[in-house]
């Protein structure tokens, strides 16, 4: 009897055993699938801002030239050394001409042109203004003006907030470019003051605000060259930065401890040095800066972060949970304790994070690559924390819950 009993209990012990290691090893098996994660994160909102960084320097925003028909005139004296300080209608030097008189009709038609130039800026700004109202306190679906969408680079996915920080941007544009047309008129305006037509004789000015940096005693063009006391920085881009940045990009600059925002004015498209094969090429570029800093000298080196794609309030993951093929995709971890492959389609990518524009939501757990092989409709087990294991968590779950997690547990391989 006894013998009959221990040979039972043996075949039903080896059968347990052999029904386990089939479980285990068939294709199929639930108990196959079942995998250990040991690291996961969950997709959360968040700000993506895409940046090159590049070298630069301070520079004045311009250099004006004072240019003479020489031939044509009778050069009497300099009024101005380099070095010295001048402001927009301080003279410069003094000159005489028989062709007073039509200098005085070129200087008016000029006055005439810049005082039309300032009316269509004037036009403009108000535009925008407009343009700006209309988002701020349109309740419905805005709609992009197309006169201002190019000059603006608005498309149907850019945000309000987007629309209104490039309106303002531009507003402050063009109230620079309109003080620079009202400097050229006061220009104009003591220049004509300036000539005296006993003596046929008129005084050239100064058309900004700046140092002379150039007087030249050999009477050669350009007379005098005055470097503006309007800052501006000036760096090099590399061939990979040059094909991301675009003029009117915004940017951060820091020179001297000084931080400083401002926008790309300018990219040089042909390289500093003449391209050679096995050469690497540098590009010029310059950039404006929209409030002027303290003293700085010319020349202050400057460190300049330009903004080249931003997404804001976006799903974001990090690079290392989601697998690169063909076609992006995650392995996402379900309440029901199942894995799911799921393909995703990202966005902008930045210091080891991505936009996730459509595949999953935020709050969604997703699987961090370990190096453990995930399957697509597996079931899944993580780390125990035994912390957060409570009587209140315990009562949540259901009998049959319980049971299924402790076998799964009991025989996760």
């Amino acid at each position: 009897m006894k013998k009959w009993f221990v040979t039972v209990l043996g075949i039903v012990f080896v059968g347990f055993l052999c029904l386990n290691v089939y479980l285990i090893f068939k294709d199929e098996s639930k108990v196959d699938r079942t995998i250990y994660v040991k690291e996961w994160t969950r997709v959360q909102e968040d700000d993506i801002v895409e940046t090159i960084e590049a070298d630069g320097m301070i520079v004045p925003r311009e250099n004006q030239d004072i240019y003479l028909p020489l031939e044509k005139i009778d050069f009497q004296q300099f009024l101005v050394k380099e070095g010295d300080e001048v402001v927009a209608g301080t003279p410069l030097f003094v000159y005489s001409s028989p062709e007073i008189d039509h200098l005085k009709e070129t200087i008016e038609l000029e006055i005439q042109q810049l005082e039309g130039e300032i009316e269509g800026v004037d036009d403009y700004i108000d535009s925008l203004i407009a343009y700006q109202s209309s988002v701020l306190y349109s309740d419905s679906e805005m709609e992009i003006d197309s006169d201002l969408e190019d000059g603006l680079n608005i498309d149907v996915n850019t945000s309000s907030d987007m629309i209104v920080s490039l309106i303002e941007q531009e507003i402050y544009r063009n109230e620079l470019e309109k003080q620079k047309l009202e400097a050229e008129i006061s220009k104009y305006q003591t220049q004509l003051s300036n000539i005296n037509e006993q003596d046929q004789s008129a005084k050239q000015v100064s058309g900004i605000d700046g140092t002379v940096i150039k007087v030249n005693k050999k009477l050669e063009n350009p007379l005098v060259t005055i470097a503006s006391n309007e800052l501006a920085i000036e760096g090099l881009f590399t061939e990979k930065q040059l094909s991301k940045a675009e003029a009117g990009m915004e940017l951060v600059a820091e020179a001297s401890g000084q931080k400083m925002e401002g926008t790309l004015d300018k990219i040089h498209a042909y390289p500093v040095k003449d391209p050679a094969i096995g050469q690497k090429n540098a590009y010029t570029f310059t950039a404006g800066i929209l409030e002027q800093p303290e003293a700085l000298p010319i020349g202050t080196e400057a460190v300049v972060t330009v903004v080249t794609a931003q997404a804001t309030g976006v799903p974001t993951l990090k690079d290392k949970a989601i697998h690169d093929g063909e076609k992006s995709f995650v392995y996402q971890l379900n309440k029901n304790g199942l894995i799911t492959k799921n393909a995703v389609e990202t966005g902008l990518s930045f210091e080891s994070v991505r936009e996730i524009v459509d595949g999953v939501e935020n709050g969604d757990v997703i699987a961090i690559d370990s190096g453990i092989p995930l399957h697509n409709k597996t079931n899944f087990v993580t780390e125990i924390k035994p912390g957060k294991v409570t009587k209140s968590s315990l009562k949540d779950l259901s009998k049959q819950d319980m049971l299924r997690f402790f076998l799964t547990g009991l025989i996760e391989r």
